[in-house]
């Protein structure tokens, strides 16, 4: 988290470990094991601009730092009806396939909740979760997004 708060000044942390069921369900949330976390940004077109920067790199990265899911509640698709402006989200999951081909395009009917949530939300594998200093080399070792804005 203190990562992409370093890269991305104007996020904020919304939580990270926490013991809690999933919302509206009955087993332990991804924060109960510490390996979750939100990452907040802020709701101005800078803001969605940036969140998307990163939702690309941490996708293009993942497998080097361990990340297994990503959650992405302000997305639209642009396929959707013009009637139905409702950003339903999107999300990615590394068990669905490498790259772009592992995003899910969320719909009315199948989601992860948080419509138009302006945060991502993100789960690491349990070794990278555990050890920081492992994620934080990582990260430093891949090249920043955008560089010359980031």
């Amino acid at each position: 988290m203190q990562l992409c708060l370093r890269r991305y000044p104007s996020f904020t942390n919304l939580g990270t470990w926490v013991v809690r069921n999933i919302r509206g369900g009955k087993t332990l949330s991804t924060h109960s094991l510490g390996v979750a976390g939100d990452v907040g940004y802020p709701k101005t077109r800078e803001g969605r601009r940036q969140a998307k920067e990163l939702w690309d790199w941490l996708i293009e990265h993942s497998e080097a730092l361990g990340l297994c899911e990503l959650h992405d509640y302000a997305y639209r698709d642009p396929k959707q009806p013009e009637s139905d402006q409702t950003a339903y989200g999107r999300g990615w999951r590394c068990s669905r396939a490498e790259g772009l081909k592992g995003v899910k395009i969320f719909t009315k009917t199948d989601n992860a909740g948080s419509f138009g949530g302006a945060w991502l939300h993100f789960e690491l594998e349990m070794d990278l979760a555990k050890d920081a200093k492992a994620l934080e080399a990582a990260w430093r070792a891949l090249p920043k997004p955008n560089s010359d804005k980031a």
